[in-house]
């Protein structure tokens, strides 16, 4: 198809009446902060080691009998939905575009874009909504009402943003519950970055640096947790103002992948032989756990 531009990091496969355009994986907020399951079928069951007592017994006499301890393993559901995102170019667009450029290119990349969007949108709903556990997924298990701290927590009565107060908290429940140091993810917006530069003066010396370094736009780290901003992350019910924010480790996080991702570009005669770009994947999401999950609800007008 002569004319048609790719970005360098797209491959194209020829087919006898259509090309098929691979897009290669590209960077997105959450990238590496979740583990990866294909998913062959409807569904994924994931049969995970539960939490355990890891004490040793006492041997009390010799030759006594082995007494094994229960490794629980829960079940969590993995169920991709189909997605796509469809464009069409009308064959004299080249030409009443005028000056700009050949929109092909740019429509793909475009495509990517949506991809990488979806990808994090369906991480923060597997993490924070209802996932399905049990044999049959039969039982729906929403998130530890004591892992989820109120828009006034640590201001009494009143709201409050993103506080100091908030992230301790968040990261205490973590430690409380003796959850790995190591991969502590804390996702949160735009205005929840320009609290934690507002309220610079309630961090002591030690951490003051590290506030100076996200004003800057450089910090990924903060109270042990990598900071990864995103405007996906939920407002609470009908609120455009009250949004949750969400801290997490990355092994209690899934993303299932049912189909790679395809770009298929094809020709359709019966559209004026308008150019069709449809990306297309399957993809779900769902937590392990709900111990590794703490949220805290921030008011966005103050």
């Amino acid at each position: 198809m002569a004319g048609f531009n790719l970005p360098p990091d797209f491959q194209i496969t020829f087919h006898q009446d259509f090309i098929e355009v691979e897009a290669q994986q590209t960077e997105h907020r959450l990238r590496g902060m979740y583990k990866t399951e294909m998913v062959e079928g409807e569904s994924l069951r994931l049969s995970l080691i539960g939490a355990q007592s890891y004490a040793m017994q006492a041997k009390s006499a010799r030759y006594a009998p082995s007494e094994p301890t229960d490794i629980p393993l829960p079940i969590r559901w993995v169920t991709p939905a189909p997605f796509d995102k469809v464009t069409w170019i009308d064959e004299d667009d080249a030409l009443l575009l005028g000056t700009l450029g050949d929109p092909q290119g740019a429509v793909v990349r475009n495509h990517a874009i949506a991809v990488n969007r979806l990808k994090d949108q369906t991480i923060i709903n597997g993490l924070v909504g209802v996932n399905f556990t049990g044999a049959n997924r039969g039982t729906s298990t929403t998130l530890l009402t004591t892992n989820q701290l109120g828009v006034n927590f640590g201001s009494g009565a009143a709201n409050s943003g993103l506080t100091l107060a908030k992230i301790t908290q968040m990261s205490y429940l973590m430690d409380a519950a003796d959850v790995s140091n190591e991969g502590r993810v804390l996702i949160v917006a735009a205005k929840q970055i320009n609290d934690l530069l507002t309220n610079v003066d309630q961090v002591n010396n030690v951490m003051y640096n590290d506030v100076r370094a996200l004003h800057e736009g450089t910090v990924t780290n903060f109270m042990g947790f990598k900071v990864i901003r995103t405007q996906l992350l939920p407002f609470v019910g009908t609120s455009t103002t009250l949004r949750t924010i969400i801290a997490y480790q990355i092994n209690s996080c899934y993303l299932g992948m049912g189909k790679d991702i395809r770009t298929y570009v094809d020709i359709i005669p019966q559209q004026s032989h308008t150019l069709q770009i449809r990306t297309k994947l399957n993809i779900g999401a769902t937590r392990s756990e709900e111990l590794p999950i703490v949220t805290a609800v921030c008011d966005e007008t103050l």
